[in-house]
């Protein structure tokens, strides 16, 4: 009798024991799959907050919060005993997510709050890529250090090139006017060139032009043809050479030139402008 009743009990243990495998092996997926989604979540909430701060606060930030992570493997090994915590698990990190998308939108919605007067400056930042096609290999040189192409020594270059072919179009990066143009014959400096003053310190210079096509005293509009490229002036090979004046100094043109791009092409000119080379003029 005893054998008996444990035969069936163990039976039954058994029958209970392969129920709850089955129910494991139906829900598993199911759990990786969310488990996944949210650490993706999070892995990528992190790098935008990264970007954003660094971009709009001018800060470095570094991710020191380490929390608790469930790996796919943990999940498909889990045992009916770890089922509840499994669930907790996934209940707590979506609230950790909900948490951190508030209050990094109110973050940031308070930081962004901007007047009609820092509109009005923004749109007439110089963030238009002034060449045709608006390609990041076309960036050829960038800003500071370089080689000169005439005598090979370390220079300064106050700007950066694009090299374009000759008689493509050359557009304003912003509104602005047109405060000097000039054209010469001399085999030397900025050759053909316009200057162009966008108002809150901003100026902008396009060089080596072959043709002018604006005078002084014109408003132009942002990507408006100011000219065309050539290779006037100390220039070994058509292109643009292009400048940023801020508040009488030059700065790297490459950090302003976000219009048209995508995030990845960004990075990409930005990694050709700090390319040590030789420059084309």
């Amino acid at each position: 009798m005893i054998a008996l009743y444990q035969s069936f009990s163990g039976a039954g243990r058994t029958a209970g024991l392969q129920a709850e495998n089955k129910l494991l092996r139906s829900h598993n997926p199911v759990l990786e799959q969310e488990v996944s989604m949210i650490e993706q979540t999070l892995t990528h909430l992190i790098k935008i907050d990264k970007k954003l701060s660094d971009r709009l606060f001018n800060t470095t930030t570094t991710n020191k919060t380490k929390s608790s992570t469930l790996s796919k493997q943990q999940v498909l090994h889990a045992g009916i005993g770890d089922f509840q915590t499994i669930i907790d698990f996934l209940y707590v990190r979506s609230a950790q997510l909900m948490e951190k998308s508030i209050r990094k939108n109110a973050a940031f919605s308070s930081k962004l709050t901007v007047t009609k007067d820092q509109v009005l400056k923004m749109q007439n930042l110089p963030t238009l890529l002034p060449v045709e096609n608006q390609q990041p290999n076309m960036l050829v040189s960038g800003f500071g250090e370089r080689i000169n192409p005439f005598h090979k020594g370390k220079y300064n270059h106050p700007g950066v090139d694009f090299a374009v072919a000759r008689g493509s179009s050359v557009h304003a990066s912003a509104p602005g006017t047109v405060i000097r143009t000039r054209r010469t014959s001399l085999q030397a400096g900025y050759g053909n060139y316009i200057v162009i003053d966008h108002g809150n310190g901003f100026v902008t210079r396009y060089a080596h032009l072959e043709s002018i096509k604006v005078k002084k005293g014109q408003q132009v509009e942002k990507g408006m043809v100011v000219g065309t490229v050539g290779s006037s002036g100390g220039s070994v090979a058509p292109h643009l050479h292009y400048e940023v004046i801020r508040n009488g100094a030059h700065v790297d043109p490459a950090q302003y030139l976000l219009e048209g791009l995508t995030s990845d092409e960004y990075g990409a000119l930005l990694e050709r402008a700090s390319e040590q080379n030789q420059s084309l003029d």
